[in-house]
């Protein structure tokens, strides 16, 4: 099941480990330039742009406030709703370059959530440098300065809607671009990934806010309906908000399923319940870095977290016996909860995707693993991530009768089991791990 993308400007306190964190002298230099580029954006657009009408811009503003104070930030994993890139889209039209920039101020000031200072600044620089941004390339691209007499659909097409399709594409990349930056600063992920992720997941949204913004323009002007096209527009919005938020809570219904299996794991086999929650978000991590899909990345993680839930399948004596004490037939029931995990969420119709993560995790890349020879890329996605991500955390878990491996001592042994792995999904999780260290995982997993 896909996710959808978040429905407003990706921001700095999406971000956790942000806020975690106090900003290092390269961030506050980057937030720094980003604000008095902003400062340069909106005394340029006051100068050179026209003057925005009163009555447009304080409607406007009130809209961008409420999409913020209205914003939803939990729909789901990564995913928040928001209608803001909507009205910045519109008020390029509508109020010009100064007006939009003002839009995407004032709207991020009145933002509810409590953030540290510097998210803040950065935050209410960004969007409106976005908003300004956008406003410029439409007005720069459009080929009639008077929008009322803009009549028939080719003109309407080809006088607002193509600039506003432009507007849009220069919204969604500095929004892309300037992110990216910040946290490139700020933790030293490579900037090209950023970027790369942020138009995956975000970047299809931007596609609704140019139609939802081409119609409110067209209801303001041509159809001469002014401010009440505003009402027009935001009804359905506020209905997709409602959408949203019940999608959320089907997200949220999940989560609660993963839980419980996870809690019956641990109260059998707690070492498992913690290797797999690590398990999980190492995987996460390699498959965002392998810039799949945000659907594909869910189903990674619901792999990753439940790839050893066919435990509760396993007879407990075999399970608190060292691993060197088993015989040849106990290592081969042992090996068979992949496939007792799968049989166990056949019918949960959001894991069905996740199935065959959980029951090919141990096949060979070269095609001498098992339960059905697979190699290559037949294997699928998530159980090659689920593989490696799996295998690590077991050599790195202190067990009591020997420590665990540091992760350089770990990857040795990945990289000496030939054949075992794909080498693309290694090189990723060697990548992640030194970008994000491996306490960073213990800690999540806590």
């Amino acid at each position: 099941m896909s996710e959808p993308t978040a429905a407003a400007p990706r921001s700095i306190d999406s971000t956790q480990d942000v806020a975690r964190r106090g900003p290092s002298p390269p961030v506050l230099v980057y937030i720094g330039s980003v604000t008095t580029l902003s400062l340069a954006v909106g005394a340029l657009s006051l100068r050179f742009g026209p003057a925005p009408e009163a009555g447009p811009l304080l409607i406007l503003c009130a809209l961008g406030v409420l999409s913020v104070q209205l914003r939803e930030p939990n729909v789901g994993s990564r995913v928040s709703f928001s209608f803001l890139s909507i009205v910045m889209l519109a008020s390029a039209a509508i109020v010009g370059p100064f007006g939009a920039w003002v839009v995407g101020l004032v709207s991020t000031l009145g933002a509810r959530r409590q953030v540290r200072w510097f998210q803040r600044v950065f935050n209410v620089s960004m969007t409106a440098l976005i908003s300004g941004f956008g406003a410029w390339a439409y007005l720069l691209a459009r080929w009639s300065s008077d929008l009322n007499t803009s009549t028939g659909l080719p003109a309407l097409v080809v006088g607002v809607g193509v600039p506003l399709i432009l507007a849009d594409v220069v919204q969604c990349l500095t929004n892309a671009v300037l992110l990216s930056g910040v946290l490139h600063f700020y933790g030293g992920a490579p900037f090209g990934v950023l970027v790369r992720q942020i138009l995956t997941t975000s970047g299809v949204a931007y596609i609704g806010y140019g139609v939802i913004g081409f119609l409110f323009v067209i209801l303001w002007f041509p159809a001469k309906l002014g401010a009440f096209s505003a009402l027009l527009v935001i009804v359905p919005l506020l209905a997709a908000r409602w959408a949203f938020i019940q999608y959320g809570e089907e997200l949220r219904s999940h989560e609660r399923t993963i839980e419980t299996l996870i809690t019956a794991l641990a109260r059998k086999d707690p070492g498992a319940a913690a290797r797999s929650r690590s398990s999980a978000r190492i995987a996460e991590w390699i498959a965002e870095e392998l810039a799949l899909a945000p659907s594909q990345i869910g189903t990674v993680r619901y792999a990753a977290i439940l790839h050893e839930v066919g435990r509760l399948g396993v007879p407990a004596r075999l399970l608190r016996q060292p691993a060197d004490s088993l015989t040849d037939s106990e290592r081969r029931v042992l090996a068979q909860h992949c496939a007792i995990g799968a049989r166990m969420i056949e019918g949960i119709d959001f894991l069905e995707d996740a199935r065959s993560g959980i029951e090919h995790q141990a096949e060979h890349f070269d095609g001498t693993g098992g339960p059905d020879g697979l190699g290559g890329h037949d294997i699928p996605v998530a159980a090659r991530i689920v593989a490696v991500a799996g295998r690590f955390v077991e050599l790195t878990e202190a067990r009591r009768e020997q420590a665990g491996l540091s992760p350089v001592q770990a990857f040795h042994v990945l990289d000496g089991e030939v054949g075992r792995f794909d080498p693309t999904v290694l090189d990723a999780a060697r990548v992640v791990l030194d970008r994000h260290g491996w306490a960073a995982v213990a800690a999540g997993a806590d």
